[in-house]
């Protein structure tokens, strides 16, 4: 019975510590950097000083929405002499090149055969002229001063890239995945705002983030997580990576749970391929504060966190079963049963767009832990693919 407990507590600190003890911790340590040192530097710039960017957009089939994302760009509060555009269509079938040959300030790099977003990137850097780059989707709407406020932080000599903040539009047909996908991203972008305020953030959203052009190196062809990958270069490389909440971009949610969790699970495959490729990051002694963050921010959600929310609740009841009349144990069993009985609940209606969105944050949760354990499977039997299909979304 003892080792029940000790496991169950063992399972216990791991979840609490992974989805709020890390980010309680990054809370109470950027606070006492705030206080003990000076963040004030002028990072106001004239438009003579902004320097050039060139943004890089990999769209595959993305013909609807090549003319809003370039009206988008031009319409950036920023020089517009100095944003160049770079548009990589590799293995588009829709007719997406066509319709870029339409605008004349865009470069266009297409190859009939579709290799991959990793691939695409490679490819694109090799053309970059401009001492910024800026990597952003298709399908996201950028918000006017973000150009600006992503290069701010890189006149500073020890930052060689800057994350912008993802974030999701309210969905139009009510949709409940939207407003799971919406709380996820909102507490993911809080832990990079104090990550960054620790030092550096460890990720960027590949939706939106600048990076110093000299500082890329030509990332596997078959990556799935070509910004995650390109962020953690730069901070090995002895830079960091900055968050910017001003700088945003918007997109809609997965049109479905089924969506979601399609996307989820090529995250995860993706997760697991950086881990057992990199698995000399988990030595601290070369990058102290890297390894903590990483380990505390992505592997223990990877590859811990699933198992321990769906061991719990059965070495809560071996508990229970020794010592049926301790209440603390009892409590925490009925809690650990509500919570899957409504994701349960959330599974069984999610297509009823009536019911509060709050409903389905035990299901979002629960899904994306499923989600974890499918893309280590899908990782493992080598079904991960970087010519992916992309999740739809709604529009």
């Amino acid at each position: 019975m003892a080792t029940s407990i000790w496991i169950f507590w063992l399972l216990a600190f791991i979840l609490l510590y992974t989805y709020a003890g890390y980010t309680f911790l990054l809370w109470i340590t950027a606070k006492i950097y705030s206080w003990t040192r000076s963040t004030a530097t002028n990072m106001e710039s004239s438009a003579e000083e902004l320097p050039a960017v060139t943004m890089v957009v990999a769209a595959y089939n993305e013909k609807a929405v090549v003319s809003q994302k370039i009206a988008n760009i031009n319409q950036l509060n920023y020089p517009p002499e100095k944003v160049f555009q770079l548009w990589v269509t590799d293995g588009s079938t829709d007719g997406t090149e066509e319709v870029l040959k339409d605008y004349p300030e865009v470069s266009i790099i297409h190859h009939t055969e579709r290799l991959g977003k990793a691939e695409a990137i490679n490819r694109a850097m090799k053309l970059v002229q401009t001492p910024v780059t800026v990597f952003s989707d298709a399908n996201t709407i950028v918000e006017p001063n973000s150009l600006i406020e992503l290069v701010k932080p890189l006149t500073d000599s020890k930052t060689g890239g800057v994350a912008g903040e993802k974030r999701i539009l309210n969905s139009k047909n009510g949709n409940p995945t939207s407003a799971g996908e919406g709380i996820y991203w909102r507490y993911e972008s809080f832990i990079k705002s104090m990550e960054s305020a620790t030092g550096s953030t460890i990720s960027a959203a590949g939706e939106l983030f600048a990076i110093k052009t000299e500082l890329f190196t030509p990332i596997p062809p078959d990556t799935l997580l070509d910004d995650f990958e390109i962020s953690s270069r730069i901070i090995l490389g002895g830079n960091r990576v900055k968050y910017s909440r001003y700088a945003a971009a918007s997109e809609y949610g997965s049109l479905n749970f089924s969506e979601e969790m399609k996307r989820k699970v090529r995250i995860a495959a993706g997760g697991f391929q950086f881990l057992f490729r990199n698995l000399q990051l988990l030595n601290p002694f070369p990058h102290p504060g890297y390894t903590f963050k990483y380990f505390s921010h992505k592997v223990l959600r990877w590859a811990f966190a699933p198992a321990c929310l769906f061991l719990l609740p059965f070495f809560n009841a071996i508990i229970i079963t020794a010592e049926s009349e301790n209440p603390f144990y009892l409590l925490t069993l009925v809690i650990l049963l509500s919570f899957f009985l409504l994701g349960l609940f959330g599974h069984l209606a999610r297509n009823r767009k009536a019911i509060p969105h709050l409903m389905f944050l035990p299901y979002y949760a629960i899904l994306m832990n499923i989600s974890e354990i499918v893309g280590f499977f899908k990782f493992i039997q080598h079904k991960h693919n970087p010519k992916w299909d992309k999740s739809k979304r709604e529009t």
